[in-house]
């Protein structure tokens, strides 16, 4: 496209229309709005020459079946710009529609049986990278996956950004949100870290007391021990050394003199 605006830039006149012809059929060019808005292709407008101006429009923004409609103010296209014109509509219905199905797609290309439209996706849309999908021979139609764009007039435009705004809304509210849930999260998150901290200081207050208490209870049980074992034999041991307790004098081994 970049070498027919350049060349647009400096023709006037037939040769401009010769340029709209050759562009029209160029394959692989499916947008035509930027040599839409030179000065010298919008003077063919009101010149001898409106009809190629027209023609262009067709290519921009139009279909087959809007060419056919006004064949007789237009010039006759070749097999190139009417295989374009095909594309061009498969694209627009593609945009609209995800399942379209054989018969529609056969009266609006002007194609009679589904071998010649079947040769026609195949061949000149899928491989071509202008639509992806599918055919399903069994419900007779074609599932879309994607398609590229076409120009759009500049009356379509404001429903268009009226669309992306309510889009852009949209998403700008979800990620509204995503970050007011992301603050709850991380408070949450947080919270569940301080209480985690609290029940582990408390578990382990509970743990040192615990043994407090049972190193108390061991060391007391130890004193009692001794006090029950240790103590009474001592006493007894003195009492019966000093002769206490059994109320009489302990009887003393009598001696024979020699």
């Amino acid at each position: 496209m970049e070498q027919y605006l350049l060349l647009a830039k400096g023709t006037k006149g037939r040769a401009l229309v010769d340029l709209i012809q050759k562009v029209t059929a160029e394959p692989g060019i499916f947008a035509f709005a930027e040599l839409l808005d030179l000065s010298n292709i919008k003077e063919l407008e009101k010149s001898e020459h409106a009809h190629a101006y027209h023609l262009l429009n067709v290519f921009a923004y139009g279909t087959l079946a809007e060419y056919n409609a006004s064949r007789a103010s237009l010039p006759a296209i070749s097999e190139q710009q009417q295989l374009k014109l095909r594309q061009l509509t498969a694209i627009s219905i593609a945009e609209d529609k995800k399942s379209i199905p054989y018969e529609e797609l056969m009266q609006q290309l002007g194609i009679a049986n589904i071998r010649e439209l079947e040769d026609l996706l195949i061949t000149d849309c899928f491989h071509q990278g202008i639509i992806t999908g599918r055919l399903d021979q069994r419900q007779k139609c074609v599932e879309v996956l994607d398609s590229i764009g076409r120009d759009v007039r500049a009356s379509e435009l404001q429903p268009i950004i009226d669309s992306l705004q309510k889009w852009m809304a949209g998403c700008e509210s979800v990620a509204g949100a995503l970050d007011e849930r992301r603050q709850w999260l991380a408070q949450a998150a947080e919270q569940a870290e301080q209480d985690r901290a609290s029940a582990e200081a408390a578990v382990q207050a509970a743990k040192n007391s615990m043994k407090s208490e049972h190193d108390i209870r061991v060391g007391s049980r130890e004193d009692m021990q001794i006090d029950d074992v240790e103590g009474p034999s001592l006493d007894a041991m003195v009492e019966d050394r000093i002769g206490v307790g059994s109320g009489r004098p302990k009887r003393r081994q009598k001696t024979h003199a020699a």
